[in-house]
């Protein structure tokens, strides 16, 4: 079997491709499923959305911003004789360019972002299972163990009286008593 991301060959038993990490479970059974199927040109479907391209977008939208604001701003600065709107507007478009070079750079391009319908039923999700967690936190605690309480050690014992502990003497006064000595 053919690995349909990256074409690395590998056996039939193996879930996921050694090179790219593609999930191949079920990709046998559905290369057999699809044999009798006519072959055509299947329709392209949009490719999918990774922090990286998500970010390479954004930088890419922001300096087009401020490419299309350019003139606008540098009538403005030439007009008012101030340098401000232009500097504005270019240091946008260096922010989108270092975005944009982060996002290439830095970002993952193999994980899937989801969709703001998808990211907002999760964080729903997630504060529905803390509201649950916190309501549940006086009964059981399975990753804690059982409440237990632990004493002080020694209570009742008295204080140490810290004027019996004996104090050595100084270099400088053991120093002195010695030259007295020789003197």
């Amino acid at each position: 079997m053919f690995c349909p991301k990256c074409g690395q060959q590998s056996s039939d038993e193996v879930r996921f491709c050694p090179r790219c990490g593609l999930h191949l479970g079920g990709l046998a059974a559905y290369v057999a499923a699809n044999e009798d199927a006519p072959a055509g040109a299947p329709a392209p479907s949009a490719p999918l959305m990774t922090a990286r391209r998500r970010g390479m977008r954004r930088g890419a939208k922001l300096m087009f911003i401020c490419g299309v604001l350019l003139p606008a701003a540098a009538l403005l600065a030439f007009e008012g004789d101030a340098p401000g709107p232009l500097l504005l507007v270019l240091t946008g478009g260096l922010a989108g360019l270092a975005w944009l070079v982060f996002s290439w750079l830095f970002n993952d391009n193999t994980v899937p972002v989801a969709d703001r319908a998808a990211r907002r039923a999760a964080r729903k999700a997630a504060r529905k299972a803390a509201r649950k967690r916190d309501l549940a936190a006086a009964g059981e605690r399975p990753a804690l163990g059982a409440a237990q309480f632990t004493p002080a050690p020694f209570p009742n014992r008295p204080r140490a009286d810290t004027a019996e502990i004996y104090r050595p003497p100084s270099v400088t006064e053991n120093t002195t008593r010695l030259l007295d000595k020789d003197s």
